[in-house]
């Protein structure tokens, strides 16, 4: 700046005493890294500019003749000389003089601290390699240079960005005090941008001055900007590339309101993901976050897969799945997903660890969630996926009245055993428990407050009212006694197509006449024969719920790999449990493979030490048979597909066996009955379209069902109360019964489904559904549940069945 402007002999004065201001004053203040490399290189080349220009004014000034000026004139002259104007006309130049050498003096000051750590890096490694002998070298310069680069490059975002500006600062900075030294031009500011535009446009060069050294210079800074700037295409490229790649990790935050939230990701999760995706398809769909460890590519690939599918293909209906990957036990990863402002959220346990590991695991994320100061003030409700029953109790001490725990092993259990004893409960089951048909659902109706549940038993066309839950206590009750009232803000519990499908009719219906039933002969209760084919982890707690049902003196055959001498131990759970205390049933051990037919023909028992008891029996002798997925098949590798493979193929020699002996027996006696269906347990819904070939009329969906439990929990909490109560023996069960326990066929045969309903209460039952004669159970699905145009006459049939709630 003072080499074009400074003509002026005080201002060059004022100008020499800040910089000896500078230089013994405040440089003496600063550390060495802080001193400017740039006034090393520019002041020497500023204060020639400003000798010469100086002495080339002095000259023209001698020479010229003054005669006539005055010493006003000639001060004038002097310090106002043409073409110099005032300071606002060269602040261009003070800013970029400012900027050079701050940023010459920040690379500068890294550059030496560099230099100091590498020096005393080199230092203490060669004294501790060498015990003081300085005079071994351990390491180059290059090699040094190299884990510095990598250094920053690894523990900073932005070490490439600021890498490529301070070359591109330096190669501006050198280019322009070259051409302020070798080129006729005396503006700074000019010089920066003609070396920028070298830099910036390689094709700017070709207008340089024509001599040589101008244009080397040129040539020079255009290759370096050349280089530079392939460098930024190629951090731009790197980052955009890194982006994408969190991106398709799933690292963003969800920002959404009113989705579910899955935590975990199991062999359930696509079911859950159907079940929701039903339920949300009256509301044109919704979002359903999946927060899992697992890589989000992978599980995006197999929803992908299972959309695509030729098989039972997962329709989404409108829903949105997003996948996330974290750890769902981390507070911020909870908040990622944004669990606060969730409609619910799924917690799935982990497979292929020990159960009580897993349900600690769950016990864990519950706490978690409960730590989690913004989730426990929100509406959301929290569904837990427990394996072992005995852990359920461990929620309510972490997280009373927090969580609704499922206990998927137990649910399955019980469903197993209730489809056993009653031929087509399965796929009543399998009807009322997901969403593809009519599923449980609460409300309030201000207009049945006051009346009496029997009352209400013919006050919803397309609905059918199950129980009520007390506005007073919070309490459920299922199948609750004609005289319950409902009570104000109660809500009626009801089974319906979906939550707007049904209201309140006018109550017009004449229910005269439905006060009496026939006549019932009490049932005399039999002995029973099952045989369980396979192993569980609860086995014990299987065969404790079954004694609840059967009658004193019924038998338990239990056929599996298992060794005898094992069995004790594994029923008690490794000495968890205490031992079996059954009252009405006893318990056979056979040791076989389920899938070898020799191992079927002829059922033989064995005691506790595997030694044969004599005792003996052939498949047409049970009443009951249940084909399980095999525990030891699973722990021996077996995936769901090959556990059903085994299951199936269990089902086929069972048929086949359970026929041969028919046949031959009815040869000899005709009044011979037909032995009983096997109930076989399906993993993989893709299996499902298998069963028909095998000619399986009973099975049991259990993932599917699990799923189908989960999600309806998920959408209403109140529902996990409802499905403990309809799966146990104390409470309300379901049932088939033959319509002759409600109509007297011989008298009337024209009833409509809401006479049998009236008629179900006068014998405390619920009545829900009917099968007609004519139909299969799978055929019959739009009439087992919620059937249409209840209040519309029919002819029954001797062979109807009708599906009910009762406790007995």
């Amino acid at each position: 700046v003072a080499s074009h402007i400074l003509r002026s002999p005080v201002l060059a004065s004022f100008i020499k005493n800040i910089m000896d201001i500078i230089q013994y004053t405040i440089l003496p203040l600063l550390k060495l890294e802080n001193f400017s490399m740039f006034f090393m290189l520019s002041l020497p080349v500023s204060l020639a500019k400003v000798y010469q220009e100086l002495f080339e004014l002095w000259d023209s000034l001698w020479d010229n003749s003054l005669d006539g000026v005055g010493w006003d004139s000639l001060q004038g002259i002097v310090l106002s000389p043409p073409g110099m104007g005032s300071f606002s006309d060269h602040k261009g130049e003070f800013f970029t003089l400012a900027l050079l050498m701050m940023g010459t003096s920040t690379i500068a000051r890294f550059i030496i601290s560099e230099y100091r750590l590498v020096k005393d890096k080199a230092e203490a490694m060669l004294c501790f390699q060498t015990g003081g002998n300085k005079k071994q070298k351990s390491f180059s310069k290059m090699e040094m240079f190299e884990y510095r680069i990598d250094y920053y490059f690894s523990t900073s975002k932005w070490a490439k960005v600021a890498l490529l500006l301070s070359f591109t600062f330096m190669l501006i900075a050198v280019g322009a005090g070259l051409l302020v030294v070798f080129m006729d031009e005396h503006s700074i500011s000019n010089a920066v941008w003609i070396s920028w535009t070298y830099v910036a446009d390689p094709g700017t060069h070709a207008d340089c001055p024509e001599t040589f050294l101008i244009r080397l210079i040129s040539f020079t800074v255009t290759l370096g900007g050349m280089l530079i700037f392939a460098l930024m295409i190629g951090i731009i490229s790197d980052y955009i590339a890194e982006k994408v790649d969190d991106l398709k990790k799933g690292k963003s935050r969800i920002i959404d309101i009113d989705h579910t939230v899955m935590l975990g990701w199991n062999d359930k999760s696509l079911a859950i993901i159907q079940q929701i995706a039903l339920a949300n398809e009256s509301e044109a769909g919704g979002a359903i976050v999946v927060l899992a460890n697992d890589d989000k590519e992978e599980l995006e690939e197999i929803l992908a897969a299972a959309c695509s599918s030729n098989e039972n293909p997962l329709t989404l209906f409108g829903t949105e799945v997003i996948f996330r990957s974290g750890n769902p036990l981390l507070e911020s990863e909870l908040r990622r997903v944004s669990t606060q402002t969730a409609r619910s959220v799924i917690s799935l346990t982990t497979e292929g660890i020990d159960p009580d590991e897993a349900d600690a695991t769950q016990v864990r994320q519950v706490m978690a969630l409960k730590a989690f100061e913004e989730f426990v003030g929100s509406r959301c409700h929290v569904v837990v996926e427990v394996q072992d029953i005995d852990n359920k109790d461990l929620f309510p001490l972490v997280a009373p009245d927090f969580a609704e725990v499922v206990v998927t092993h137990d649910i399955i259990g019980r469903l197993m055993i209730q489809c056993a004893r009653c031929p087509g409960l399965a796929s009543v089951l399998e009807e009322m428990m997901g969403f593809e048909g009519s599923e449980f659902y609460f409300e309030e109706w201000p207009e049945l407050t006051g009346k009496k549940f029997y009352d209400i038993v013919c006050r919803f066309d397309d609905a059918v009212p199950l129980g009520v839950k007390a506005a007073s206590n919070g309490r459920v009750y299922i199948n609750p006694p004609n005289d319950h009232i409902i009570n104000a803000h109660d809500r009626i519990l009801v089974l319906a197509e979906d939550n707007d499908s049904y209201e309140v009719n006018t109550g017009d219906y004449d229910q005269t006449g439905n006060d009496t039933v026939p006549k019932i002969l009490p049932e005399k209760k039999k002995v029973e024969k099952i045989m369980f084919c396979g192993w569980r982890r609860d086995m014990a707690d299987m065969i404790i719920q079954l004694d609840e049902y059967v009658e004193k003196g019924s038998e338990l055959w239990l056929l599996n790999m298992v060794p005898a001498k094992q069995r004790a131990t594994l029923l008690k759970d490794k000495g968890n449990k205490v031992d079996l205390e059954l009252e009405n049933l006893s318990i056979c051990n056979v040791v076989g493979n389920p899938v070898i037919r020799r191992d079927l023909t002829s059922v033989r028992a064995v005691d506790d030490s595997g030694v044969a008891t004599g005792q003996t029996i052939t498949l047409d002798q049970f009443d009951s048979i249940l084909i399980l997925a095999d525990a030891v098949a699973i722990d021996n590798g077996a995936n769901m597909m090959s556990c059903d493979s085994r299951s199936l193929s269990s089902l086929l020699i069972i048929q086949d066996i359970q026929k041969k002996l028919y046949e031959s027996l009815r040869e000899k006696d005709p009044s011979t009955h037909v032995p009983c269906s096997p109930i076989s347990e399906i993993l993989d819904s893709r299996t499902k379209s298998l069963l028909s070939v095998a000619n399986c009329k009973g099975y049991i969906m259990s993932n599917q069902i699990i799923s189908s439990v989960i999600a309806q929990v998920s959408e209403e909490k109140d529902i996990n109360a409802v499905l403990l109560e309809i799966l146990t023996a104390e409470g309300s069960e379901t049932y088939i019964r033959s319509i002759s326990r409600y109509a007297d066929l011989e008298n009337e045969n024209e009833l409509s489904f809401w006479d049998i309903s009236l008629r179900a209460r006068q014998l405390n039952e619920v009545a829900i559904g009917y099968k007609p004669e004519e139909l299969e159970f799978k055929q019959a699905a739009q009439y087992i549940i919620n059937p249409p145009e209840k209040s519309v006459k029919r002819k029954w049939s001797p062979g109807d069945m009708v599906v009910t709630f009762s406790e007995d």
